[in-house]
């Protein structure tokens, strides 16, 4: 009987431990998207033009300061600050050369919106109207932007053209 009595308590204890259990939260689905730039040649806009040595600093994201080096490219992918309604970019082109290094600053303003995904993900941020804006200076190496869209809510196509 003694036996019979701790095989039924086991098998409750081991009921009880198992039914506790939780499944894992593996999040899938997208979360908050990147902002795409694409780079074009300014004589043949429809014609990519590769960046070399381009860097990207954000003056007001909550890394701000930190950059992003790119060595050869004609299209990124970088962050968008969701606690403000802008965000700034100091986007430099032959950053690693301080003789031909050239600085310009988009930046974009938008209306960011918190959406609920699930439970696993919590909640991503998409910006609605989008505006652009280079600030001119003496020496632009951005010759003219193209808006492609005014909302940023994935990653699958660019947002913006810069034409160089």
């Amino acid at each position: 009987m003694k036996k019979q009595l701790i095989y039924f308590v086991l098998l409750f204890i081991g009921a009880i431990v198992l039914s506790s259990c939780e499944r894992d939260d593996i999040c899938i689905d997208d979360t908050t998207p990147n902002f795409v730039l694409r780079f074009f040649d300014n004589d043949d806009p429809t014609d990519f033009k590769t960046i070399n040595q381009l860097s990207i600093k954000s003056t007001t994201s909550i890394t701000a300061g930190d950059s992003l080096l790119f060595s050869s490219v004609d299209s990124i992918s970088i962050p968008v600050n969701t606690t403000t309604n802008s965000t700034q970019y100091i986007i430099t082109i032959n950053s690693n050369d301080a003789s031909t290094l050239n600085r310009d600053t988009l930046t974009i303003t938008y209306v960011a919106q918190d959406i609920f995904v699930g439970r696993s993900c919590g909640f991503k941020s998409i910006f609605n109207n989008v505006t652009y804006d280079v600030t001119v200076d003496s020496d632009n190496w951005i010759q003219g932007i193209e808006v492609v869209t005014d909302q940023i809510e994935n990653e699958t196509q660019a947002h913006l053209k810069i034409l160089h």
